[in-house]
């Protein structure tokens, strides 16, 4: 339930005189609206969504006048104990629709119901808009805190450590220019029709017999082409998960699995893990106490810990996999990425195309990511069930960048590639270090990942990553706080610093610019911690 409370001023409006006004007749800040609102935490509607009916509401009774201006965003938030970006997001919406608008040095103020919302001129009732919010299904809550990471990354001078992309200076345009022209000259007729849905038949053998150069036994009919490993992940959960079953998952673990898995009903556990990443002996217990019904898993080069699970482990999780019947999807976008230490053989190739793992990977990161082009590899039942779940969705995807990318495989393009980028992301890797370290100590620990694209930090001294992120952000840089990425409420002091997209002088910078926001706040912090010893005393 939403409501807002009325505080009858002595003119009867619901507002609150704030003390920045100039004196009667001569303007100054306008007053600010007693807002006051109670948020119903066990419904399926968002919080934010749940602060937005509440104004608007308020806005269309006359209890919030036209020209006051609502609480601060920091104020509200605190009022109603949720996170500040909580309401950035709701602020912002409402914005958007036209019920406030944000003004420089007056704060958030009421702009009255949008014109759409209300009658014309003639007198005549607009058509009304239709409450679409009423009929949509419920959703899981959105992470405010992202879009403020994408508009952060948009201010002049702001280096993002948040964007976990290719570096854009190696891209291969230039092949792909040539590629993509001859594709069209030779087949241009065929390519610009309807594709099969499980993709053009000389790209899935030539991923096929690219796995089996790294010692995956799988065959083109095993692979499907799907438009990034995000749709892969989409069409799995869709012909695998039913409303209420459970998902277990690393934590942390990806983000965008997570709202994948969420949307689609499931109930998800944390993995039980130890410093070396998933423990198969815990993981062993779990299943044992409880029914789950499929495993996710990053094993190489994890999002976001950038953690590699050993040969060993590897083994046990798939015994253990096995012997409860629980299948397993193996997540690996950054495999190719390995710039230190010995390649692990992957789950899927290790369990073999008929064991009891979907293997998922994707073009995104060793190539670009605006092809949309990735790839799931099964067992033949997988595949089939795969690509009549793609054919309801999309239909096919784009053929002329298939027959593209199928060109680049043939020609052995992707290797030569792939041996320029990988020490070139090393490089990226070691210069955010050295700004990090550069000024002298952090409260803050990581460990070196052998490849992929994230930096994983522990801060110390009960520092919390949002915290940082403020002070991080007022400096000039920019990262995903770690919360984001647990299912379980973890992850408050942990940070992922994703480093492809920055040169290495920029990263320089960057780590540089980050180390002094986590010794100012943790310097606050300590300042905070002596004021309360002397109050106790």
């Amino acid at each position: 339930m939403v409501t807002l409370d009325r505080r009858d001023g002595p003119a009867g409006d619901d507002i609150r005189r704030d003390r920045s006004a100039g004196p009667a007749g001569k303007p100054g800040r306008p007053p600010v609206a007693a807002v006051s609102i109670a948020l119903d935490r066990s419904s399926g509607t968002p919080v934010y969504r749940q602060i937005e009916e509440a104004i608007t509401a308020g806005i269309r009774s006359g209890r919030l006048r036209v020209g006051t201006r609502l609480p601060p965003e920091r104020t509200l938030a605190q009022q109603l104990g949720v996170d500040r970006t909580t309401v950035v997001a709701a602020y912002r919406n409402l914005a958007a629709e036209g019920w406030v608008a944000p003004l420089v040095g007056r704060g958030t103020v009421i702009s009255g119901i949008p014109a759409a919302r209300r009658p014309t001129a003639s007198g005549d009732a607009a058509l009304p808009v239709f409450a679409w919010d009423d009929v949509l299904t419920a959703q899981p809550d959105d992470e405010a805190v992202l879009d403020d990471l994408e508009a952060a990354a948009r201010r002049p001078g702001m280096l993002s450590l948040a964007s976990g992309v290719p570096a854009a200076e190696g891209y291969p345009i230039a092949e792909f220019r040539s590629l993509l022209g001859d594709a069209l000259r030779q087949s241009g007729e065929a390519l610009l029709q309807y594709a099969p849905a499980e993709g053009l038949p000389v790209l899935r053998d030539e991923i096929a017999r690219m796995m089996r150069a790294r010692g995956v036994e799988v065959g083109g009919d095993g692979v499907l082409i799907c438009a990034g490993s995000q749709q892969g992940l989409y069409l799995l959960a869709r012909a695998l998960v039913v409303p209420g079953d459970t998902v277990a998952v690393e934590a942390p673990t990806y983000l965008g699995a997570i709202s994948v898995f969420r949307a689609a009903d499931a109930h998800l556990v944390p993995l039980p893990r130890d410093r070396d990443g998933l423990d198969p002996l815990r993981l062993e217990a779990l299943l044992a106490r409880r029914t789950v019904k499929l495993i996710y898993l990053l094993p190489t080069f994890q999002n976001p810990t950038g953690e590699t699970l050993a040969l060993d482990r590897r083994r046990h999780v798939l015994d253990v996999a096995a012997r409860y019947g629980v299948p397993i999807i193996e997540d690996d976008p950054y495999g190719e990425l390995r710039y230190g230490g010995e390649p692990v053989p992957s789950l899927f190739g290790l369990a073999g195309a008929d064991g009891g793992v979907a293997y998922l990977s994707t073009f995104s990161k060793v190539l670009f990511p605006g092809f949309r082009v990735g790839w799931v590899a099964g067992a033949a039942a997988l595949i089939e069930r795969l690509r009549r779940e793609k054919a309801l969705v999309d239909l096919d995807s784009n053929a002329v960048v298939q027959a593209a990318v199928a060109e680049y495989l043939a020609q052995g393009l992707l290797d030569d590639h792939l041996t320029r980028v990988r020490p070139a992301y090393r490089d990226r890797r070691d210069a955010l270090v050295e700004g990090l370290t550069a000024g002298g100590p952090v409260p803050a620990t990581w460990r070196l990942p052998e490849g992929g694209f994230s930096l994983w930090v522990e801060l110390e001294s009960g520092l919390r990553a949002r915290d940082v992120l403020r002070s991080a952000i007022v400096a000039g840089v920019s990262f995903v706080p770690g919360d984001v990425f647990h299912v379980d409420g973890g992850g408050r002091s942990a940070m992922r610093l994703s480093f492809p997209a920055l040169t290495p002088a920029e990263l320089r910078q960057a780590g540089a610019r980050l180390a002094d926001a986590i010794r100012t706040e943790a310097g606050r912090r300590a300042g905070r911690g002596r004021e309360a010893v002397s109050r106790i005393v």
